[in-house]
């Protein structure tokens, strides 16, 4: 997905008591292409609490279901999985297995996923899946125990799977007896702008990142135990990622659509800058495409990202064009 952009000043001129005042409005045209990347390191974040072997299982069975969308696409494709286990302060966001870092070149690689992704439901109930990631591309670690799976240039992808929220505290509920849920005690959780802030350090300019989260709904009905997954769903907002309920019965579609991402089919685009929302206009090639939640585009206000809906995801190939006046800041 290249992103090239444009901006056209548009002069409007206002009358006031019969004197001219001449004002520029700013308008945008970014530019898009559904385009494979080259390369893409995937890394999968898999809650290791108790309540979560059938959502690990789930995973594993629909492993091929993802590696469609990057075998259609011919992309070279590193692998790592990491828990959300930050307490354990010997396999803190290590990559699992041995080799840890998994390609098509890996022999029988499809099992060792298989197995890797099954990360055991032993894991601390105060799941820091955000952090662990950041802590698992970051140094020390990506020199050390996780050298080879980041490569320059590369497309990286995060993908989160956990049923409950993010409790990223870097070290704040140290020592506490905490009696409500770690992620109810928001005054002592990093930020998730502050999370959204690091994640950018971790791709150089150019080099494309999507983060998905498969996390619990707002609402979970028919799933026991699943809570809301807000701070991972805003960090797959900001990165322009998928989200996805981990209480579906079957990963068959969730897993199928992060491969057509990981392929290079993206369903999200993030803009340049904040739009007007008024006067976005949005093209797939010579077609426009009509703002619908369902079946047409829809535009993130918070982190100005258009999101296609539906049957209105950019095939591979397309052109995606979208033409708005740029939101005055303050």
């Amino acid at each position: 997905m290249r992103n090239i952009s444009t901006w056209i000043a548009t002069l409007v001129l206002w009358g006031c008591e019969g004197s001219d005042q001449g004002i520029f409005r700013q308008s945008q045209i970014d530019t898009f292409y559904q385009e494979p990347t080259n390369e893409i390191d995937i890394l999968w974040v898999v809650d290791d609490s108790q309540s979560m072997s059938d959502e690990q299982a789930k995973i594993a069975e629909r492993f091929d279901d993802f590696l469609t969308g990057i075998d259609d696409a011919g992309v070279d494709w590193h692998m790592g999985v990491i828990s959300t286990d930050l307490d354990n302060l010997e396999s803190a966001a290590l990559l699992q297995g041995d080799p840890a870092v998994l390609s098509a070149d890996t022999p029988d690689f499809r099992t060792k996923f298989q197995q890797r992704v099954r990360v055991g439901i032993e894991g601390s109930d105060m799941e820091k899946g955000i952090d662990a990631a950041f802590q698992a591309l970051s140094e020390p670690l990506v020199s050390g125990p996780n050298d080879g799976f980041r490569r320059p240039g590369a497309t990286l992808m995060i993908n989160y799977f956990s049923d409950e929220n993010d409790c990223s505290d870097r070290g704040a509920l140290a020592g506490e007896w905490i009696e409500e849920p770690c992620y109810d005690r928001s005054e002592k959780l990093v930020p998730v702008i502050d999370l959204i802030r690091d994640y950018r350090t971790l791709v150089s300019q150019g080099e494309r990142m999507y983060v998905s989260a498969i996390v619990g709904p707002r609402i979970a009905q028919g799933c026991e135990g699943a809570k809301p997954g807000s701070r991972y769903n805003t960090m797959a907002d900001a990165f322009g990622g998928i989200k996805g309920d981990i209480c579906e019965q079957d990963f068959d579609v969730i897993m199928g659509e992060l491969g057509l991402q990981a392929g290079g089919v993206s369903t999200s685009f993030i803009l340049e800058h904040y739009a007007v929302e008024s006067s976005i206009k949005v093209w797939v090639d010579d077609d426009r495409i009509d703002k619908d939640e369902q079946q047409g585009w829809s535009y993130d206000t918070s982190y100005h990202v258009i999101h296609f809906n539906g049957g209105s995801v950019p095939p591979r190939s397309s052109k995606i064009r979208v033409e708005y006046e740029i939101a005055q800041s303050g």
